[in-house]
């Protein structure tokens, strides 16, 4: 066999149109040019045009991620943090992600013929991120998101490393629940009691699904609220800017919902969240911290977003990889993801190593002994 492959840095270049080989299912949500759209800092994207015997087989999407002190949030470590300063500046890292840091709801790749096996779309998978490796000569490679049935192929490669405890945050809305009542109902009492005490430090906030005119009136604000929450997080790979939301509510339209949370006339928090396949699925949320412990704006978040959930008959409900202890205390369960690195710089390997240690240290595992509802919803997940 003999691949071929050609390289554009923007969607408009292809020769051929991304949405053309969607399946139907897909087409409502796939917009992979939102973050070239959106101009975020310090990613370079690529569409990439496999070719088999001269035959377009295989297209693709990549981030090239150039990797700053602002990316890293261990302002407690100071010894790392001056550690980390000097690093990237002698050898400047990058990491090509095959994926996207900032959805996993959209496939990165499309083949040309979907009977294609899974056996075959891994050669293309490989052959590609090989060709892209050599052409960015990146320090680090990480795929995202990877489908489960091309998971195993890529295991056999001992060069990749699996990501450990890569977990999504999840919860099955059962199809009979019609508001939060039933939510509340399906509680153990101890957590009853807990929702009744968060909902309570919610009064005097109101709820604004934004339109497309209120997200471009209040971007500053929810840029502002989200990098407050970006910062608590140990590693912010992908740090979206005020255009960000706003192409992604122009692509995707009512599938693509916002909401302001104010309090005394301020914006104190922001969520977003995508539809698709029936399931409504967090994307981006921002909280004013000076605010979280009188208004308990984080959690109240999670509730809003499950009666969202039901609200829109969504059959399961996504919030995500991160505060997984919260999660789980709100009623998600862990669904296990597929993502693997290589790191091609032993600088950069020891540090990786070091943070995700002391990530592992923080996500610790209290939250698996978390299960709030009463045994006959499990009985029915």
């Amino acid at each position: 066999m003999s691949y071929s492959f050609s390289i554009y840095q923007s969607i408009n270049d292809l020769p051929v149109n991304w949405k053309e080989f969607l399946n139907e299912n897909e087409k409502v949500c796939n917009s992979i040019e939102i973050v070239e759209k959106a101009h975020v800092d310090n990613i370079q994207n690529y569409y990439v045009v496999t070719k088999e015997n001269n035959e377009i087989v295989y297209m693709s999407y990549f981030q090239l991620l150039n990797v700053t002190p602002k990316h890293f949030n261990i302002s407690d470590k100071p010894l790392q943090k001056f550690g980390l300063y000097l690093l990237l500046k002698t050898i400047n890292p990058t990491m090509l992600v095959a994926g996207n840091l900032f959805r996993h709801d959209v496939l990165f790749f499309q083949v040309v013929d979907k009977k294609t096996s899974p056996e075959k779309i891994a050669a293309y998978y490989q052959a590609t991120l090989d060709h892209m490796i050599k052409e960015t000569d990146a320090s680090g490679i990480f795929l995202k998101d990877v489908e489960k049935n091309i998971a195993p192929f890529i295991l056999k490669d001992l060069s990749y490393t699996p990501l450990q405890d890569d977990i999504s945050m999840e919860m099955k809305i059962p199809s009979d629940w019609t508001s939060m009542l039933d939510y509340e109902k399906m509680l153990k009492h101890k957590y009853a009691q807990r929702y009744r005490k968060i909902k309570k430090a919610f009064h005097g906030v109101t709820i604004k699904e934004f339109s497309l005119q209120d997200i471009e009136v209040h971007k500053t604000e929810i840029v502002h609220l989200y990098l407050q929450v970006s910062k608590k997080q140990i590693v912010s790979m992908g740090i979206i800017n005020d255009h960000f939301i706003i192409e992604l509510k122009k692509a995707l339209e009512n599938n693509y919902k916002v909401c302001g949370y104010f309090f005394e006339n301020k914006l104190v928090a922001f969520s977003s969240a995508i539809e698709h396949d029936g399931e409504y699925d967090m994307n981006y949320i921002g909280f004013d911290y000076a605010l979280n412990n009188q208004l308990n704006l984080y959690f109240n978040i999670l509730f809003h977003c499950i009666e969202m959930a039901i609200a829109h008959k969504s059959s399961k409900l996504i919030l995500g990889r991160t505060a997984i202890e919260a999660k789980a205390i709100a009623g998600c369960a862990p669904d296990y993801r597929f993502s693997f690195y290589k790191l091609r710089n032993n600088f950069v390997n020891w540090f990786f190593k070091k943070i995700s240690t002391y990530f592992q240290e923080q996500q610790g595992e209290a939250w698996k002994n978390r299960h709030p509802f009463k045994s006959e919803y499990y009985g029915n997940a």
